[in-house]
């Protein structure tokens, strides 16, 4: 029996193409391998899109709920329907910046805010995606919601166009963004480039270009998958045979020695193989949370090469 590909492909999704489509084009040079991508990119945006294939894709949300890092670049001089190059245009005039309003706008634009989700979105309201509002020429009020902008950088490109460099929390639109930054400077722009160089600690620059990916053979695929285990930051625990057998079958088991403060753990079979994650109940009790198949772990102790 031939294994069936597990791993984590870090994509650098190219301009033009949704994240669905790339996480599609992905599974179709994976045999259509079960899969999932973490952290929705527009169509017009570039960058590092992480793409779980097999049972990695029980641990997506690690990746959703990280930090994320975008450089972006703003055109001053026009509204967009959409906050960016897909929407219909309208002209307004231009009002320069100082280095003291980039510093203030630097300032205003740093730490916890609260930020209106653009009709262009995928926010589900009453069951309907926004975007699909927005597509039928409804705009509804959004409730506004708390982010975090934790770095940001803004550079003057002349006199109309604006850089940024953002490391953001989850939920933040750099559309909105960059149209609450014009406003706040007396402009108008919206975005002509967007890319995201990092999710965490996992940045671009180790993600492959989907046509790399495309004049691979197929065993050379699957080797570059990476194992879901490394992009889960929570401390590692190994079992015993006999915890691990019990532990499997959704038992919760003793262990002598356990982390102090923490909940969340990376399980590992006696012999190394990631097994999953558990929950630290206090008094050495781990209870299992969210564990990989057991015909992945026997893939694992008795691999089978893929077919040319």
């Amino acid at each position: 029996m031939e294994t069936k590909p597990c791993g984590v492909l870090l994509l650098d999704k190219p301009k033009g193409v949704s994240s669905n489509r790339a996480l599609q084009m992905v599974r179709g040079l994976l045999g259509r391998a079960k899969g999932g991508y973490a952290g929705t990119l527009d169509p017009l945006a570039t960058g590092l899109l992480p793409i779980c294939i097999g049972e990695s894709t029980k641990y997506l949300s690690f990746f959703s709920e990280a930090t994320k890092a975008y450089e972006a670049i703003i055109q001053l001089g026009a509204r967009s329907s959409t906050g960016d190059l897909e929407g219909t245009l309208s002209s307004a005039p231009i009002s320069p910046l100082t280095t003291l309003d980039v510093d203030r706008l630097k300032h205003q634009f740093t730490g916890k805010l609260k930020q209106v989700p653009p009709m262009y979105s995928a926010v589900k309201v009453d069951g309907k995606r926004l975007y699909q509002l927005a597509r039928a020429g409804e705009e509804i009020s959004r409730e506004a919601r708390a982010i975090q902008i934790f770095k940001l950088d803004i550079a003057t490109l002349g006199p109309d166009r604006l850089k940024l460099e953002v490391v953001c929390s989850k939920g933040t639109y750099i559309r909105t963004l960059a149209e609450d930054i014009c406003e706040a400077s007396g402009n108008q722009g919206h975005l002509v480039e967007l890319r995201r160089t990092a999710m965490g600690d996992t940045w671009v620059k180790s993600a492959i270009m989907f046509d790399e990916l495309s004049d691979m053979k197929d065993q050379d695929r699957y080797r570059i998958l990476g194992n879901v285990d490394q992009y889960i930051d929570c401390p590692k625990v190994s079992l015993s045979e006999e915890a691990e057998r019990q532990f499997i079958h959704g038992i919760t088991v003793s262990i002598a020695e356990l982390p102090e403060m923490t909940k969340l753990l990376r399980i590992y079979t006696h012999d190394q193989i990631f097994l999953g994650l558990g929950v630290a109940l206090g008094d050495g009790l781990l209870k299992p949370k969210r564990l990989m198949s057991q015909e992945y772990l026997s893939s694992q102790r008795d691999p089978t090469s893929y077919k040319d």
